[in-house]
Formats: C-alpha cells, sequence, structure tokens
C-alpha cells in the first residue's frame, strides 16, 4: 500500500513508499483511509521539534471506513464510517490508564508518531479506541474530529468558559476556528484577534460567531480590545497561534485572576511574561490531545451542529502530491489541508 513515512532527519527524511498492509489482529479493526488532516504536530514531526519512533507512517487525524474486523470485535462491522483515539499503545497499569488518562501514560505510542497513522491506504486501530460516525457528518467534516476534541479537552475539561464571560481567541487558524465555536457553545462572548494576514480568517471569525475581530497589530488594538470588556479585561483567553508575543498579549488582556488556556503548540522554547501572570494571579491551563470523553463530546458537537467545521475544509491533495500538501499547511494556505491516500475517494464520498 501507499504510504507517507518519516524515515530520518527534517523534510528530507519524508518519502512515499509502498509498504505492506497491516494485518489485523484480533482486537483490531481495519480501516481503509478516507482522508488525513494535516496537523500542527505533522509540521512538528517533519521538522523533529516532536518526538516521534523512526520509521512511521505520519497522520492521526482521519476519517474511513472498516474494510476487516479482528474476531474477538463485536460492536464493529465492515462499511461502518469511523474515526478513533490516538493513543494505541499504553501500559493500562499506571496510575493514569487507570484514570483513563491515556494519553499521560509514559508507555504510550500514538498513531502517526509512535505507530503508523493515517497518511497511507490503511491503518489498524484497537477496536476499543473506535468510534462510529453519526448518520449526519460527513467523512469530510469527522477528519476535524480529532482537533475539535483537542478544543473540548483544553476549554471544556481541561479549562472553563461560563456563560457570559468575555472569551479571547488569539490566533485565527483552524485551532482558533475551533476554539471560537467550542467557546460559544459554552455561551462565551467571544472576540478573535490576528495580523494584518489574517484579514480573511477574522472575516470567517464573525461568520461563525464571534461578536467582534480585532486586527492586534492596528493601532489603539488593546485599548479597543479592553473597551470590550468595559475595561475590566477578558475571562479566559485562549492562546492558539503558538508564538511569544500571542501569549504575553493574552496576559495583558486578561482581567486579574482570569484563566489563559494554552492549546498552541510553540515548538521551541519561548518568553514567558511569569511575573505578570503571577501579578494578575493568572489561571494557567492547557490540554495534551484527547480523552474518551473529549472525542465523544465532539462528536456530539458535530452531530447537533453546535460547531462547523466545513468552512475549514480548504485543500484537498491526492498523496501523490504530498508536498504540495505539506507546503500548504506550512504555508498556512486556507486552514485545514487533507490528503487522500486513496485518490478515487476525492470524487466519491463526502
Amino acid at each position: 500500500m501507499k504510504a507517507l513515512l518519516k524515515k530520518g532527519k527534517g523534510s528530507d527524511g519524508i518519502s512515499l513508499e509502498r509498504i505492506e498492509e497491516p494485518i489485523v489482529k484480533a482486537n483490531q479493526i481495519k480501516v481503509e483511509i478516507y482522508a488525513a488532516g494535516i496537523c500542527g504536530t505533522d509540521i512538528h514531526i517533519i521538522h523533529d521539534k516532536y518526538p516521534s519512533i523512526l520509521p512511521v507512517v505520519m497522520g492521526h487525524e482521519y476519517s474511513g471506513i472498516i474494510v476487516e474486523v479482528g474476531e474477538e470485535v463485536e460492536n464493529f462491522q465492515v462499511g461502518d464510517r469511523v474515526v478513533s483515539l490516538t493513543a494505541t499503545i499504553t501500559c493500562g497499569k499506571c496510575s493514569y490508564c487507570n484514570q483513563g488518562l491515556s494519553m499521560l501514560c509514559d508507555q504510550r505510542k500514538s498513531i502517526g508518531s509512535g505507530v503508523h497513522g493515517a497518511f497511507a491506504e490503511y491503518m489498524v486501530v484497537p477496536a476499543k479506541l473506535v468510534y462510529k460516525i453519526p448518520e449526519n457528518i460527513t467523512l469530510d467534516e469527522a477528519i476535524l474530529t480529532e482537533p475539535l476534541a483537542c478544543a473540548v479537552r483544553c476549554i471544556m475539561e481541561r479549562g472553563c468558559v461560563n456563560a457570559g464571560d468575555f472569551v479571547l481567541i488569539s490566533g485565527p487558524g483552524t485551532i482558533g476556528m475551533l476554539a471560537l465555536q467550542v467557546a460559544k457553545a459554552n455561551g462565551g462572548n467571544v472576540v478573535v484577534v490576528g495580523t494584518s494576514e489574517d484579514s480573511d480568517r477574522l472575516g470567517l471569525a464573525l461568520e461563525l460567531g464571534a461578536m467582534a475581530v480585532v486586527n492586534i497589530e492596528e493601532e489603539n488594538a488593546e485599548k479597543r480590545l479592553m473597551a470590550i470588556t468595559q475595561n475590566k479585561g477578558f475571562d479566559v483567553a485562549i492562546e492558539c497561534a503558538g508564538v511569544s508575543l500571542s501569549v504575553n498579549n493574552c496576559i495583558s488582556l486578561l482581567r486579574k485572576q482570569g484563566m489563559l488556556i494554552q492549546m498552541g503548540l510553540f515548538g521551541d522554547e519561548i518568553k514567558f511574561d511569569s511575573d505578570l501572570a503571577i501579578m494578575k494571579e493568572i489561571n494557567l491551563t492547557n490540554g495534551f490531545a484527547t480523552e474518551p470523553t473529549s472525542l465523544e463530546r465532539a462528536l456530539r458537537l458535530l452531530e447537533f451542529r453546535h460547531v462547523d467545521v466545513s468552512p475549514l475544509i480548504s485543500n484537498k491533495v491526492p498523496i501523490e502530491d504530498w508536498k504540495k500538501a505539506i507546503h500548504l499547511a506550512e504555508q498556512k494556505v486556507g486552514y485545514k489541508t487533507l490528503i487522500f491516500p486513496n485518490v478515487q475517494n476525492m470524487f466519491f464520498y463526502s
């Protein structure tokens, strides 16, 4: 089968190759990958800024169709449309596993970084990690279940947005747009900030329900933002850009004892105004990927149309053009870029 492998250092270590199709074990399912989204984590893996075990097929945001089930699998059948959690290997014994926090297990290996992932024609996944896609969600939309679940994990489970809160979203990329909609679903009054390069993205933020958008580079931007909150400061700031200036702007704009939710991955050490965070008694939280509860909530948000991810699907690229796909993602052309291992899926499914 065709698969996009990370085999060595940097972008030169990526290659499209033919490898053996995975064999299904008794407790696994085999999925034909419909398509997989390129995530910021994938970009970090390419540039050796996120740990991976080589060689590995990248990709962890996906949707697909079951083509084979293991003999011990009871709740799935061939033809089911599915997504899954990412932590395929854990010890099952540590205190984190016992709490259901599989992403924190020291022995964890996840698809796309520790074991073969979704930038391939087929993938096998333990059935216990798999979820059926509700009928009213398209396969395209379902690909964004995992990043949406990351927003749920950070905002609803690790953080807190209460109805009526003033919420600042810094960084109007894919994660920022998902965070906007999750915060709004919780009753937040959401303001999105970006830079001069983000004018189109800020326009979409308004369409998706932001009460206001602000170019942070414009004169008096901070004054305008504070005026929205009656000069009290934001109750919650959600940092989605993964940039030092962005996180420090969040701290500056938060009210005293406000909450900073860190969603963006930086990839490098950053400058962080910890003194100001201390003097304002800022509550800092974050979230590392997803857990079962967050994926389940994400699917419900999609099923009942509290969140619309369709405007975030910008580019569809066959796996043979993987260099183009990575370029689009790195240059932030549009929002989510999808890689199609089976090119016919670009035309025959939705």
